[in-house]
Order: C-alpha cells, then structure tokens, then sequence
C-alpha cells in the first residue's frame, strides 16, 4: 500500500513544482514586459525632441527633479543587487530572504538616469523656454534649494557612515533613505509637468506614448512584485522594496492625470500646437 501511494505522492509534488515553475516564468515574463516597457518610456522624449528641434512644453523642473531620484534609485537598486555586504545586512534583517531587487531593476534605473541626462543636455541646446515668470521662478528656486539641501545631507550621511563604520547608522538604513527620497521625489517631480500643462491648456511636447509606456510598466512593475513576494510566500520582500511599490503606484496616478488632460481635457490644443512645431522644424529642415 505504501509503494503504491508514493509515486501518487510524487506526481502531486511534481505537478505543484511545475506549477510554481510556470508562475515563476509568468513573474520573469512580466519582470521583463514591465522593463521594457518603462526604458521605452523614457526613450521616447528624446526623439521627439530631436524631432522638434525644440524643448517647449517639456518642464525643466520634472527633469532636475526625475534626475536627482534617478540617481537615488540607482544607487539603491546597484549596491543592494551586487553589494555582498549589504545583501548580507539585508537578509540578516529580513530573516534570511534575499531583497526583490533584480538585475533589470538595476538595468531600468541606470538606463531612465542616463536618458534623463540625455534630455537634460539636450535642454541646454535646444533652450527656447519663455521667460520664468514670478510663480514659476519661485518654482525654481524651490526644486534647486530642496535638492541641495537633500543632497548635502545625503553626502554627510555616507561620509559619517564611512568614518565611523556603521556605528550609528547602517548602510542598509542609508540605501533604504535613499529609496525613500526617490519616492518622495516621485510624488512631487510630476506636479511641475501637470502645472505646465495646466497653463498651456496644451500636452504639446510631452509624449503621450510616454504616458501610456510608463502607465502600462507600472501595473507590471507592481503586479510583479506582489507575485513575487507571493511564490516565495515571503510578502517581506514588498516591504523590503518599498520604492519599487510606492512608484509604480505613483507613476499609475500621475499617468491617469496625463491621459485626461491629453485625451479629454486638451485634445484640440494639443493637436494644434504639435501641427504648428511640425510645419516649424520643417520649415527649418528646407
């Protein structure tokens, strides 16, 4: 009776693992769709820069600001992927679970940083911005004077870390604050874009393929992680990733602000203005 239970057994254990083997490549697929989805996000400003020799309609403040958090979540996702050290600081706090962090995480933070200082140079070519007005100086002045406080705390962290090793502060904690900045900053860089187009009564400039990438990426970017943490039953790994589920919802919200004002609240302006810059660089092209 016993023999003839075990293969019975044994097909029921086979048939759970090559379930969880299919979840597992349904998470990979989703992991990967997400990412290239997201990267194809931020690629596209940039062409159509190019494309329109010009930069209006695109905030200079989204983009200080998208850099700054960039940089932060790079830092984060690079050194707890590849650091052995605070991998192992992660898992001795996490009851030995590895972190969520995967390679294309560190792959989509480096590439959204480096396309991010793509656009901003091509701000310094092509810079046709109006004047700054009152409000929008004091908009400035505001995102410049926040990041450099941020970011002098930030460096004093790491060097008071560095001299007293870790005594007080741990650098697991500082990639954690990190992370933390990135999604504060989340929260706040979209407000300049949503202000800009609000004045402009106009979408003209910021991408509506963007909008629709990064809304699509970020669905997947939480959907992945929750299926994740699910398989390996250990739902601390959302809470120990708490940037990547904080953004994808942040991005989702912003994303539906986008898609109104471009589908619903400014669709005619913005069609008029894009048939306007593209007579324009034509016009300049011949």
């Amino acid at each position: 009776m016993d023999v003839a239970l075990a293969p019975g057994d044994g097909s029921e254990e086979s048939q759970e693992s090559s379930e969880d083997d299919k979840c597992a490549g349904a998470a990979r697929a989703m992991l990967c769709h997400a990412s290239a989805r997201r990267e194809l996000n931020y690629d596209s400003p940039v062409f159509l820069n190019i494309r329109r020799r010009s930069v209006v309609g695109l905030s200079l403040d989204y983009q200080i600001l998208n850099a700054f958090g960039f940089t932060c979540y790079f830092l984060f996702n690079a050194l707890l992927f590849w650091s052995p050290g605070i991998r192992g600081a992660y898992r001795q706090s996490h009851h030995g679970q590895d972190s969520a962090v995967r390679l294309n995480d560190v792959v989509f933070a480096g590439h959204a940083l480096l396309v991010t200082l793509v656009t901003l140079a091509q701000i310094g070519i092509y810079y046709d911005y109006p004047p700054l007005a009152g409000s929008d100086r004091l908009l400035r002045f505001a995102v410049l004077a926040a990041l450099g406080l941020v970011g002098l705390f930030m460096v004093g962290a790491a060097l008071y870390i560095g001299a007293y090793e870790e005594c007080c502060l741990s650098w697991l904690t500082f990639l954690t604050i990190t992370a933390e900045v990135k999604v504060a900053i989340s929260v706040v860089k979209y407000c300049p874009q949503v202000w800009m187009n609000y004045k402009r009564k106009s979408t003209a400039g910021w991408t509506i393929y963007n909008v629709l990438l990064d809304f699509t990426g970020g669905l997947l970017s939480v959907a992945q992680l929750l299926l994740d943490a699910s398989l390996s039953n250990d739902w601390s790994k959302v809470s120990g990733d708490p940037a990547k589920l904080m953004l994808g919802n942040v991005s989702v919200f912003f994303d539906i602000i986008f898609i109104v004002q471009h589908f619903c609240l400014y669709r005619d302006a913005s069609r008029g203005r894009a048939l306007c810059d593209t007579h324009s660089s034509s016009s300049e092209a011949l």
